[in-house]
């Protein structure tokens, strides 16, 4: 399967990044951590030149717009993985039944 790819559609990092209103660096580091838009690197060198494309760009950011904060949330929620739990259940504590004194084994003392 061959892709065309319009070289007028290239933008820098900086370029990207002044359309999507973020900070160059900020890009640089979604880039890294593997969360930002998908990009072109121009060679198997260490400073080999990265180019976004802005019809790609244009996708990414579609693909983030949400009606309200509770459909972010549950988008945010089906993405992590099975039995990942946030909050107080994580916690041992009275609030769920449990707590860090009634976790150790009987007779074991501080």
């Amino acid at each position: 399967m061959t892709t065309t790819i319009d070289l007028g559609d290239l933008l820098t990092t900086k370029e990207a990044a002044t359309l999507l209103g973020l900070k160059a660096n900020t890009l640089e580091i979604y880039r890294h951590q593997g969360k930002g838009p998908p990009f072109l690197k121009l060679g198997n060198e260490h400073g080999s030149a990265v180019r976004y494309q802005r019809s790609v760009l244009a996708a990414w950011l579609a693909q983030r717009s949400f009606e309200s904060t509770s459909a972010h949330t549950a988008a945010v929620r089906a993405k992590r993985a099975p039995g990942y739990t946030v909050g107080p259940s994580a916690i041992p504590g009275p609030w769920n039944g449990t707590s860090a004194a009634s976790s150790q084994p009987q007779g074991a003392s501080e």
